[in-house]
């Protein structure tokens, strides 16, 4: 077992992709955070903007690895209509006493990243390292030596 855990949510993809990334440079355990709530289509996008802005708590399913057993959870998430989505908001709600050190690492389809940061930070306290990518950044694939420094970093 690894002394890190890369820990995400995401709807369409490309955090998945960055937090399964992170997790092979880092050599280390990662877990998805699942919710029986499905955010599909056109109107699961609008549900999870509105359950962003309204921040929503909503039930999530039980992750197979407990931020308990790692000296660091590095918490991957995207940003939902400038929020956390409710998944990552329950999550951090329910473990933020069990992480003995946290980071984090924003996905976005614009700039928009200190509020929902300022978010997380609010909830679990202040992390060790942030990182943000845009979808911008993610297509020009700079993303993976934004993602290997900080990495590094950890």
């Amino acid at each position: 077992m690894s002394d890190k855990l890369v820990v995400y949510y995401s709807r369409k993809g490309a955090t998945r992709e960055t937090a399964e990334k992170l997790a092979e440079i880092l050599k280390c355990d990662i877990t998805e955070i699942t919710s029986p709530k499905k955010y599909g289509g056109p109107f699961g996008f609008l549900a999870g903007g509105k359950g962003a802005i309204n921040e929503n708590i909503i039930k999530i399913n039980e992750t197979d690895k407990s931020p308990d057993n790692y000296e660091m959870v590095i918490i991957c998430s995207p940003v939902w209509a400038s929020n956390i989505p409710p998944a990552i908001r329950t999550y951090l709600i329910k473990f933020k006493d069990r992480f003995k050190s946290h980071s984090f690492v924003l996905t976005s389809g614009g700039s928009e990243h200190a509020k929902p940061l300022a978010k997380m930070t609010e909830i679990a306290g202040g992390p060790a390292k942030i990182l943000h990518f845009s979808n911008f950044e993610r297509k020009t694939k700079v993303w993976v030596e934004k993602l290997t420094s900080f990495a590094n970093e950890l």
